[in-house]
This record gives C-alpha cells, sequence and structure tokens, in this order.
C-alpha cells in the first residue's frame, strides 16, 4: 500500500473511530457509562473485526483518539472553559459532524475525562507522522502554530523542521 493511501486510510479511521465512540456514548446515556478508555477499546476493536485496520493500526489510532481526549480533558480542567476554546481557532471552518463528536464527547463524559487526563498528562505529545484531530498544536521547539481543521497527518514543523509538538494552549 503506498504512503499516501495508507494516510487516508488512518486518517478515515480516525474519523470512523470517535464516531464509534460518539454512538457509544450515546448508547450509554440512559446506563451507567463505561470508562471512556473502555468505549475507545471497543471502537478499536470494531475496526479491527471489520477489517477496517490492522491490529497495530488500531493500536495506533486508538493511542492517537486517547491522546486527543486526553488533551481535551486537560483543558476542561484546567480552563474551565466550554470545549469549543480547546480548538483555538474559528470553528467555523470545521466539518459539523466532527465537532458534534467532539461536543458530544465533552459534554457526556466531563468526569471521565478529568480521571483520564491526571492519568495521561505524560502522554500529551504528539510527533511528525501522527494522526490528529482538529485543533491546534504548537511546535516545542520554536513554538510556531499549525492548525488542524480537519484530521490530518502531523507534518514536520513547517518552520524550524522540528518534530514534537503539544496542544496549543488558550491565548
Amino acid at each position: 500500500m503506498s504512503e499516501q493511501k495508507l494516510e487516508k486510510k488512518l486518517i478515515a479511521a480516525y474519523d470512523k473511530m470517535i464516531e464509534r465512540v460518539t454512538l457509544a456514548l450515546d448508547d450509554a446515556e440512559q446506563q451507567v457509562l463505561p470508562p471512556l478508555s473502555k468505549v475507545v477499546d471497543n471502537a478499536k476493536q470494531r475496526a479491527i473485526d471489520l477489517k477496517e485496520l490492522t491490529r497495530d493500526e488500531a493500536d495506533k489510532l486508538s493511542n492517537y483518539v486517547n491522546r486527543d481526549l486526553s488533551s481535551l480533558t486537560e483543558h476542561l480542567s484546567e480552563t474551565g472553559q466550554d470545549f469549543k476554546t480547546w480548538f483555538d481557532f474559528d470553528l467555523q471552518l470545521v466539518q459539523d459532524r466532527v465537532l458534534d463528536a467532539f461536543a458530544k464527547v465533552a459534554d457526556r463524559t466531563s468526569i471521565q475525562l478529568a480521571n483520564l487526563a491526571s492519568q495521561a498528562k505524560h502522554s500529551l505529545e504528539y510527533h511528525t507522522g501522527e494522526i490528529v484531530g482538529i485543533g491546534t498544536l504548537t511546535c516545542q521547539s520554536c513554538e510556531h502554530l499549525l492548525n488542524f481543521k480537519k484530521t490530518s497527518r502531523i507534518p514536520p514543523c513547517p518552520h524550524c523542521h522540528k518534530t514534537v509538538f503539544t496542544r496549543a494552549k488558550q491565548r
């Protein structure tokens, strides 16, 4: 499989995994909500069972989804602001489906997200080549901002060519 086809496959699968997490949260609304990590694991296993992804690909993507949800959690717990400020750019430019998925995760799992953030603060680094959802990343070397208005593969910093980023803090 070519690198470009693999990238498209992983980006589509990331969005699908977020969608499955959202659907699971919708289904769980009337029940006791399972831990968020379990919901992500179930979405990952479904992608494997449906042969959408290999186990290695699904493991990588579920780590990326957990990282983004942890970053969202950290933002919510540190700022107390609405989850929409986490994106740090004009939400008019974001696909409604993707925004709705993150909104549902943020609204329905704030307590679990707070627990997830405290457990996963160390895993909030983003690296070139990984898949990331919408939002803004800051280069750890030169503080250049990278805006992602759709799920994408993280490129090297266009300013200094370094490869390590964190989620941008609210300005």
